[in-house]
């Protein structure tokens, strides 16, 4: 799934201590933000340990992905 333009209402983002982040929309699916930054990948829950963030967080681990991985395309 494509990373939304904005999020609905009621989303709960958090951070793993793995160093993924992950959003649960308001009908229970759970998504990890993908590695190439633009993507969401459906996963079964939540990590048993994380932090909430934000919105405005996740949205911005989100864009440094994607220059990150437009950055080693380019090399």
């Amino acid at each position: 799934m494509k990373i939304p333009e904005s999020f609905p209402e009621g989303c709960f983002f958090v951070a793993s201590f793995g160093g993924d982040e992950f959003v649960r929309f308001p009908d229970g699916r759970v998504f990890r933000l993908a590695d190439d930054g633009e993507h969401l990948r459906e996963v079964g829950d939540l990590p048993r340990k994380g932090a909430p963030m934000s919105e405005e967080a996740f949205l911005i681990c989100a864009s440094d992905l994607r220059a990150f991985h437009q950055r080693r395309q380019s090399n």
